[in-house]
């Protein structure tokens, strides 16, 4: 079974949280899945299923990678 890390992010900027879950998922590495647990006004909380081994610092790790690429530098990792 793989195991699962909740990472959630978070933005003043007023982007929409669908529209920044819908991309962080579709940037997650092969063998990698996400589904959203929680959406808020400012919020996207996801549970991601990673390979086997995975740590939650690695999770945290490919998390942090995904929001530095274009259509996501105004969200960052937010506390769980």
């Amino acid at each position: 079974m793989n195991p699962s890390h909740q990472v959630s992010i978070s933005s003043s900027s007023g982007a929409p949280p669908e529209t920044a879950a819908i991309r962080f998922m579709a940037l997650l590495p092969a063998g990698w899945h996400a589904e959203v647990g929680e959406l808020g006004e400012h919020l996207a909380r996801l549970v991601i299923a990673a390979p086997p081994g995975t740590t939650a610092t690695q999770t945290t790790e490919i998390a942090a990678g995904i929001l530095s690429q274009p259509g996501l530098q105004d969200w960052q990792l937010a506390d769980h």
